[in-house]
């Protein structure tokens, strides 16, 4: 008995396009609103087939009247400059930040910090404003040089180049700080301390000596040193040379900023013949320390806001 089959025939081009429609109708993207349960906030994105991609509010950024709230990091040049621009937009919730670090010492204001207390409002802390103290460039000078062994031509330059930061004390008049009176007191008193003068004689003494040899180096009682060479020159050049135990300069720590007192002692060896020179300042980690605190205390009282060391959160 013969079979009729019923089965329609769909054209191959028909077919392609059915599936085309299909898939174009799953995949095609469409905007939607997606709402957070937990606070109502809505926000827009992008569906298209399984997956859901939010939009960028930043993207609408061009088309608005005004932004949506303040953020960027304002990079201040000055510690006036800082204090003033958190004046401007601080509220009673900001809060500054501060880097004690001795090399690279800051300070970050965070204008739009958290809401204060347990239950208080969480913020973006995206405003901010920064300043990074700038070392002083004497500072800077004796510090690298600090503890660095140096020939005697070096150590001549060195001190020709910085002589006005030696500090010439007044006996009588000059008061030190208690410490720094101990340590003066401990090598000697006041007469182990040198002048600038001194200090020239040393250098152009050494100068006139850098070619001789070392014949006696020794420590005298009253603190000082002295140094005979051997004669290559005239009389007057082989002279005994004195090298003073101590002297005292002052220089700022940050760029524009007060002076403050340093004592540096003064070292030398002599080695097969040879003279080697350097300098030990002495607490230089108190004074930067003093120099940071008296800086913070400044934004404290003129800007009448909280001043943490350490660092804001990223």
């Amino acid at each position: 008995m013969a079979t009729t089959d019923t089965t329609a025939t769909v054209p191959a081009g028909d077919l392609v396009q059915d599936v085309r429609s299909l898939v174009e109708d799953y995949v095609k993207a469409e905007v939607i609103t997606v709402l957070d349960p937990s606070t109502g906030v809505c926000a827009l994105a992008v569906r298209s087939g399984n997956s859901v991609n939010p939009i960028d509010p930043k993207i609408f950024e061009p088309y608005r009247d005004e932004p949506r709230f303040r953020h960027g990091t304002a990079t201040m040049l000055s510690l006036d400059s800082l204090i003033e621009h958190v004046n401007r937009f601080k509220d009673a919730d900001s809060i500054v930040f501060a880097n004690d670090d001795r090399k690279n010492p800051s300070l970050t204001a965070v204008l739009d910090y958290h809401r204060i207390g347990s239950a208080g409002d969480p913020r973006f802390g995206k405003h901010r404003s920064t300043f990074a103290f700038p070392l002083s460039d004497e500072w800077q000078a004796w510090a690298e040089a600090n503890d660095e062994k140096m020939t005697m031509a070096e150590f001549a330059a060195f001190l020709e180049n910085r002589i006005i930061d030696v500090l010439y004390l007044i006996p009588g008049e000059d008061s030190l700080p208690e410490d720094l009176q101990r340590l003066v007191d401990t090598l000697g008193g006041p007469d182990t301390i040198a002048t600038p003068n001194k200090l020239m004689e040393l250098a152009r003494g050494l100068q006139v000596n850098d070619e001789a040899i070392v014949q006696e180096a020794v420590n005298l009682a009253s603190g000082e040193g002295v140094v005979r060479f051997q004669a290559r020159h005239t009389d007057e050049h082989g002279a005994p040379l004195k090298v003073p135990s101590l002297f005292l300069i002052a220089i700022p720590v940050f760029r524009n900023g007060p002076l403050y007192r340093l004592a540096a002692r003064l070292r030398y060896r002599a080695a097969q013949g040879r003279l080697t020179f350097w300098f030990e300042l002495w607490r230089t980690d108190r004074t930067f320390d003093h120099a940071f605190s008296e800086s913070l205390e400044r934004v404290r009282v003129e800007t009448e806001l909280p001043v943490l060391v350490g660092k804001p959160e990223a």
